[in-house]
This record gives C-alpha cells, structure tokens and sequence, in this order.
C-alpha cells in the first residue's frame, strides 16, 4: 500500500506529494525529517516562531541520520556525504545507551559543538532549495542546475504570499527559514500520517542501498526500549540448572549467579532477541564483546551450545512451552520442528543462516571479536 499525505485544499499537496520523487541520496528525506521534527518540539513547547535557522536544521539533519549510518552500519550511497560528515563526528555510543531520552539531545549537543570542525554547512549546499523543486516545475524547466538554486530562493520568497505558496521562503540572508503558517498547520495537525509517509520514503531508500540488511525498519530510528530478555534468560537458566555451561568465548565455566546473554549476531545488526541467536557468557565477557562479530572457530561451539541447550530443554518442557521456546528456531533456520534435535542438520542450518549474516556485517564495517 503506497502511503499519500493527506489532501488539503488551501494548500499545493499535489507538488508536496512529489518532494520525495527521484531521489539520490538521503539530503531531502533528512531535511524534511528534521524539519517536521522542529515544529513538533517547538508545538510541544508553546512555540510557534515559523522561522528556523538552517544550522538547526543540519544539525538534527546529522542527528537523525547518525543512528542508521554509524550506530547500524546503513549505506547512504556512494554519492552520499551525509556518512563523511558523521565519520568526522567524535561521539560514542553503545548499546545500552541508545534508549536513554537524553542520548539524543547529547548527540545533537556535540554535532552543534562541532558544526564548523565536521564541515557540516555543506549538507545545505542544495538540498534546502531542490526540496522546493516540485512547486515550481514549469519556471525551472530548461534551466541548467547551477542557475537552479538561485531561481528557487527567488520564486519561494515572490509567492510566499499568494494562494499556492511553497512550505518556505528563505529569510535572514538565506541563512534560515519561515515556514508559512497554512503549511505549518497542516504539517502539525497531520504530523503522524506526514511522518508515517517520510519514514516509508526512508525505509525504501536505505532498503535499495543495503538490499540484503536485515530490520531496516527498526534502524531509522533509536528503540524507545529494549526486551529485558526475561523469557530468554529463564530458558537458560533451566539449562543451567542441569548442566553446566562453558563460554563459548574463553572456555571457563559460566557461573549461574553471574551471566549475560550475548547476541551471537550482535544486536546492532539483527535488531531482534530470538533465542536462537543468544548465549550464555560472563558478564564480563558480555560487554567486552559489545557489537563485534563471532569468529568462526566461535561458531562450531555456539552451535554446539544451542544443541546441547535443545536437547535439555526437550526433556524440561511441556509441549507447549517447547513449541512457543522453539518456534523462531523453526521459522528463521527453516527448520521442521522434527529435526530441531538432530545434530547435523542443526548444524548445516545454523552455518547456513550465520554465514551470510556475519559476512554481509563484516562488509558493513562490524568488527570481529577477537577474545576478552
């Protein structure tokens, strides 16, 4: 189902529908992301003021696209400076941080402080013009690019007063935005369906140039939370309590007072919690490993870990616990439930699902894991 912004007959949402056509590389769909970000928080607070400095813009601009790009490892596309500029940002963050509410005001803080140092301004070299394109199609027609951008700022400010106005005029020599009231109200009044529209343009653009990335969905954004892994974690605890376990990483048995569960793929990657894809470690271990990838001396004990938890886990549960336990094996090892207990084709299942996914994030820029 292809999502539309809503109609509105006081303003041009004939033109406004096709902000997005065509669109090679991630400039626009940041841009206007972070600007209905703007209006909302600024709504939030009582402020109504529909002039924006471009700064703020790239800066959030920087700070939405910091998640997919450096958190999840997303391409952008050869083109695309977006990725350089954020290479250049000197901000850490790792996994247990990511849903804490002040993560993002810390990360737009040091983009700020580093606007200049990252060279930022050369996000807004085109983008806060051409977003303006689709209103003024017949006036740009034959004009070569290069006198694209000054003929936009001309014909934004002429007809910011007439019936069909553009979402903005430029104001401050160029250097900020006024949003026009009747586009201001209608982007804030519509906001979950505008947002809705912008983050399935999003999706669609980071898909094509990460085809085969697992959860594009859940890496445009931070998580609001993540699973407390509370099922899983009782799961293995029954394991533990007939058997002990070693780390898969050092060797040392695993205390049961004192463990993790490790994504085998990290996290960052996968963006799920199936129990298929997570071990038992040491705390330690743990966070030592954070988002690196397994070795492939790792695999053959993980698998082995799996099997040997499988077949406990067969003997200790109901068949309706064991069906619920083992349902994500079945459906992403595409496996029957039949042969979850037999060794070789766990095996040949489990190498053929973790190899193509630790060789595509390798690729991506994930690092491996070398020991504690």
């Amino acid at each position: 189902m292809t999502i539309q912004p809503p109609p509105c007959g006081e303003i041009d949402i004939h033109a406004f529908s096709q902000l997005f056509n065509s669109t090679t590389n991630s400039y626009k769909l940041a841009f206007f992301q972070a600007l209905l970000n703007t209006l909302m928080e600024r709504e939030r607070s009582g402020a109504r003021d529909a002039i924006i400095e471009l700064r703020e813009l790239a800066t959030e601009m920087l700070a939405l696209a910091w998640y997919p790009h450096n958190f999840f490892r997303l391409s952008f596309g050869l083109q695309d400076q977006t990725g350089s500029v954020l290479d250049r940002l000197d901000f850490n963050l790792d996994e247990r941080s990511l849903t804490n509410p002040n993560t993002h005001a810390r990360l737009r803080q040091a983009i700020a402080d580093q606007y200049d140092t990252i060279h930022a301004a050369g996000l807004l070299r085109f983008v806060p013009y051409r977003l303006l394109s689709p209103f003024f199609t017949s006036e740009l027609k034959g004009l070569k690019d290069s006198q694209k951008d000054r003929r936009i700022r001309e014909l934004s400010n002429a007809r910011f007063s007439s019936h069909s106005p553009p979402i903005y005029r430029f104001t401050e020599g160029g250097n900020a935005i006024d949003v026009y009231p009747a586009w201001r109200d209608y982007l804030v009044q519509h906001i979950a369906i505008i947002d809705g529209w912008v983050k399935h343009n999003w999706i669609g653009y980071l898909q094509d140039r990460n085809p085969s990335t697992p959860a594009i969905i859940k890496k445009i954004t931070p998580p609001l939370q993540r699973s407390p892994l509370t099922r899983q974690t009782r799961f293995w605890q029954a394991v533990m309590a007939q058997s002990t376990q070693q780390c898969i990483y050092t060797g040392n048995p695993i205390e049961p007072s004192d463990f993790a569960l490790d994504h085998f793929i990290p996290w960052s990657f996968v963006c799920h919690d199936q129990l298929w894809n997570l071990i038992p470690v040491s705390s330690t271990v743990n966070s030592s490993k954070g988002s690196r990838l397994p070795l492939e001396t790792h695999v053959g004990r993980f698998i082995e870990a799996q099997y040997h938890a499988l077949k406990i886990g067969r003997s200790q549960l109901t068949d309706t616990a064991w069906n619920k336990a083992t349902e994500p094996y079945v459906s992403d090892l595409q496996l029957s439930p039949q042969t979850l207990l037999d060794g070789p084709r766990l095996d040949s299942a489990y190498r053929n699902t973790l190899s193509p996914l630790i060789s595509l994030a390798r690729q991506m820029g994930f690092a491996d894991f070398h020991g504690p």
